[in-house]
């Protein structure tokens, strides 16, 4: 973690030596929290404790109704992707961001968060500050205990029967990997699954990502790891970052196109769908933290491309784990629920190749489209966002899971 704060710090230095003419007035939605940010923009918002059955509690957050409507409707879960949190759902504009359209179209939105991110870091017995144990997990957990969790909690609180869900990028995977197991307590719960830039197998992306997976076995490639990020947590959301998105980023400190390339070095080339101007927001807000396994699990997975439980690295670990000596896999042709995929590209962590895999063995695929220069974060915070990817979204959703 330190190596990555200096490196910023040092990318930061060399780049405000220049001249600086003045300091622009930071936009409010870079100190603001997601109860804030969602307040701000004039809709309601909850704030709700699920516990999971081993102990973490994940902040969710809801927004019960449109800025025009007090009536609340079918509840639908949004989850974000990794290194993020809730707050990716509405850091746009109320027309440009999926959190808001979906509560002015009639839903009842929540906004869920992983274990080990800012919204979810706290445990009814481990200290994230102090316990390694808190820390011993991956998307793995996240996946058979989390996302129940969650659709139980938000079913139990609404009373329906069934609840939508979508997903972005690490919330898709959970999906998947959730819905496809026979012995799963939810899928039946879920009438509409919603896949934006989904993963699966991950083992042609093209993200710098793939040289932290370059060990050549699973044992050395978690000793890799460990030597380089120890064995808790990995990029937190922290002071130093709020402070360096909120600043470092804006227009007269440092040159746009440097800050602006943070994120495309990791999730593809194509940058002109964002509005630059809403940069330092972003770059405020993730990353938002999760646990060193739970990266060691995604390097697996671009190592050996299979869609499986975390590997302990010899038949003896995970035999002691699995009660068998590899690690389970995930089969996605056993999914039921309706769902619709959406994927770009210009992915770098989702690539079209991968994405072709989900798309050719999912049993249960309803929609699908394709955009050829949307890259992995654009799903979520592009301007186009709203014409080319949430219109046909509710309209698909509507048809399995409409808002009353």
């Amino acid at each position: 973690m330190m190596l990555v704060v200096l490196c910023l710090f040092l990318l930061f230095s060399t780049c405000h030596s220049r001249s600086l003419p003045h300091l622009q007035r930071p936009d409010p939605d870079c100190d603001y929290n997601i109860t804030q940010i969602i307040q701000s923009k004039g809709y309601p918002c909850e704030e709700h404790k699920v516990i999971t059955n081993d102990g973490y509690i994940l902040g969710v957050f809801r927004i019960p109704h449109g800025r025009n409507s007090s009536s609340t409707g079918r509840p639908v879960l949004l989850q974000h992707g990794l290194l993020d949190s809730a707050t990716t759902w509405v850091m746009n504009f109320p027309d440009q961001s999926l959190g808001y359209i979906l509560a002015d179209a009639g839903y009842d939105v929540w906004l869920g968060n992983m274990r080990g991110n800012y919204y979810s870091r706290a445990h009814i017995k481990y200290n994230p500050d102090h316990d390694e144990a808190f820390w011993d997990f991956s998307w793995d957990e996240m996946a058979k205990d989390d996302l129940p969790s969650m659709i139980y909690y938000i079913l139990n609180v609404t009373k329906y029967e069934q609840i939508g869900y979508i997903g972005h990028s690490q919330g898709t995977m959970i999906a998947f990997a959730e819905f496809s197991r026979p012995d799963s307590v939810v899928r039946n719960n879920v009438s509409f699954y919603g896949s934006l830039a989904p993963v699966a197998h991950v083992g042609h992306i093209e993200s710098p990502l793939k040289y932290l997976a370059s060990a050549t076995i699973m044992k050395d490639l978690e000793l890799y790891w460990h030597i380089l990020f120890g064995r808790n947590e990995f990029l937190p959301s922290s002071y130093i970052i709020k402070w360096l998105g909120t600043f470092a980023c804006g227009e007269f400190i440092i040159d746009r196109v440097v800050c602006d390339n943070i994120f495309f070095i990791l999730f593809g080339p194509e940058k002109k769908n964002l509005n630059e101007t809403r940069i330092p927001v972003y770059a405020s807000h993730v990353p938002d933290g999760t646990s060193v396994k739970n990266m060691i699990h995604f390097a697996q997975g671009v190592q050996t491309n299979a869609f499986q439980a975390y590997d302990y690295g010899s038949p003896e670990k995970n035999q002691l784990h699995y009660n068998q000596t590899t690690p389970p896999q995930y089969s996605i042709r056993s999914m039921k629920v309706p769902t619709a995929i959406f994927s770009g590209g210009e992915d770098w962590l989702a690539d079209p190749s991968d994405v072709n895999y989900i798309i050719d063995n999912i049993q249960s695929l309803v929609y699908k489209k394709y955009i050829p220069n949307y890259n992995h974060i654009d799903f979520i915070w592009a301007l186009t966002a709203s014409q080319l990817v949430y219109v046909d979204l509710l309209d698909v959703m509507k048809k399995y899971h409409p808002p009353n």
